[in-house]
Order: structure tokens, then C-alpha cells, then sequence
């Protein structure tokens, strides 16, 4: 039996990944993604067995990358790295430093790395066919999901310094993802909103931080 090629393997990876943004998951066909990766069907089908499968891994593959991105964000570097690191990658963060200049900044790396024409194809494709099966809770879960405990584990850290007012971290996390995305979401997601300049980052940035600092800053921030 021929040996698999990892070199090939990754071209029909990726000539799958093109052909499911180009067509949607519906009217690709395994016919489409071996024409494009320059292989037979008989060879497609030696490496994965269905479109479902193909599908499956490159969900997984990006919920990696989504993970590895949050990671940079907080850490400032790209590196492929075990998930089970997230719990001592928040040792690094400086829970003293000043709360508001640090979502602003995080706010802003986010809806620079997230919100890119090629995550809103993933997302509609996700959408699509998460009512299916498992691709849905696949990839929150090993992306999105994981990268939410950095903001619950983060804004711990800054409750138990004081520098919030005590609340649960975990509705902290997601009220500031809420606030952060509330402006841009069904705009970006029904592609009503086709890109996300500097400036309207900013401007958005600026306002869901204002509006959360606000709603859980220290009773002196909030009184003055």
C-alpha cells in the first residue's frame, strides 16, 4: 500500500478550505476538492472517506488557530501550544495594571484578528451546519469556548485584586464579549458590514469598554 503523503494530505486540506468558502458546504463536492488539490477521487478518498470528515477536521484545525490566536493576543507571540497552558498563561498577565487600557488594547486585537472576511466564511459555515451534528460544539469548544476562560480567568484575577467590582467572573467575560461585539455582529455575520477599518475598531473598542467600566468599575471610578 502507497504511503500517505503529508505534503498531499495538507493540499487537499487546503483545496477544500477554499472550495467549501468559494461554494458553501451544501454544493461542494469531493469532485470539486480533488480537481482543485490536483489529485483522482480515488485518491481523495484514500485520505478521508467523506466530505463530512474532510469538513470536520479543517473545524478542528481552526479552532486550533482561533486558540493559538487568542494566545498571542495575551502573550504578545504566535505559538502552537497544548490547551491545557491556558491555565498558566494567565500568570502573566498584570492584574494591577490599569483595567481600561488593557481591554481597549484586547478589544482591538481581537476585532482585528477575528472579524476578517475569511472567519466570516467559517462562521457561516458553522452556523449552516451545526444544527447537523457535533461540527457546532467542536468548535466552540476547542476554540471559542477556551479562549472565553481567558477573559473569565483574567477579570478573576483583577476582581480579587479590586481593580473590579466583585461579580462572577464567567458573566463578566461574557458581558464584555457581548458589549465588544454589539455593535458589528449581525452587520458582519448578514455582510451588511464588509470590513472593520481602524477607526471604526477604535470607535467601538472605545464605547464597549466606556459602557463596561461603567456598568463594573470600582464604586470610586463610578462616582467620580
Amino acid at each position: 500500500m502507497r504511503k500517505k503523503s503529508p505534503a498531499r494530505r495538507q493540499a487537499i486540506l487546503d483545496a477544500a478550505k477554499t472550495t467549501f468558502e468559494k461554494l458553501g458546504f451544501e454544493r461542494a463536492t469531493m469532485a470539486d476538492i480533488a480537481a482543485l488539490a490536483g489529485v483522482s477521487k480515488a485518491t481523495l478518498y484514500s485520505y478521508f472517506s467523506a466530505k463530512n470528515e474532510l469538513f470536520a477536521e479543517l473545524i478542528e484545525a481552526s479552532a486550533d488557530q482561533h486558540l493559538d490566536q487568542m494566545h498571542s493576543i495575551y502573550v504578545g507571540e504566535q505559538t502552537n501550544f497544548d490547551p491545557d497552558e491556558i491555565r498558566s498563561t494567565l500568570a502573566l498577565l498584570q492584574p494591577s495594571e490599569d483595567v481600561a487600557f488593557t481591554l481597549k488594547r484586547l478589544g482591538e486585537r481581537i476585532l482585528s484578528v477575528f472579524f476578517t472576511p475569511q472567519r466570516l466564511a467559517l462562521k457561516r459555515m458553522i452556523v449552516a451546519e451545526s444544527g447537523k451534528g457535533q461540527i457546532g460544539r467542536l468548535y466552540y469548544e476547542r476554540g471559542p469556548g477556551l479562549g472565553m476562560k481567558y477573559l473569565e480567568q483574567y477579570f478573576g484575577e483583577v476582581i480579587a485584586a479590586g481593580r473590579l467590582r466583585p461579580a462572577d467572573p464567567k458573566l463578566v467575560a461574557a458581558h464584555f464579549h457581548g458589549l465588544l461585539e454589539s455593535e458589528i455582529f449581525e452587520p458582519w455575520l448578514l455582510n451588511i458590514l464588509h470590513e472593520l477599518t481602524p477607526d471604526l475598531i477604535e470607535g467601538v473598542v472605545e464605547r464597549a469598554v466606556d459602557v463596561f467600566m461603567r456598568a463594573y468599575g470600582p464604586e470610586r471610578d463610578q462616582n467620580n
